[in-house]
């Protein structure tokens, strides 16, 4: 039986280096925002945590959209 998927929302994580531990290994922080609609482009995400995170002193690491789906019986 195929299975349909229905978009929920999505979230946006934001990972960044607030410095090093005393064995000299990055300390990794995250943020996340909730609650970004499921048809937001992933250009538009990318922008938006690109000029968020411009105006800080910390190296964003890396970039993740996390989606939540709903999956239904066809």
């Amino acid at each position: 039986m195929p299975v349909l998927t229905n978009p929920l929302n999505s979230r946006l994580q934001v990972k960044y280096s607030v410095g090093t531990d005393e064995n000299g290994n990055s300390i990794i922080r995250t943020k996340t925002f909730s609650n970004i609609k499921a048809s937001a482009s992933n250009q538009d995400l990318m922008d938006v945590a690109q000029q968020l995170f411009s105006v800080q002193k910390h190296q964003v690491t890396s970039i993740i959209r996390v989606d939540e789906n709903e999956l239904i019986n066809a």
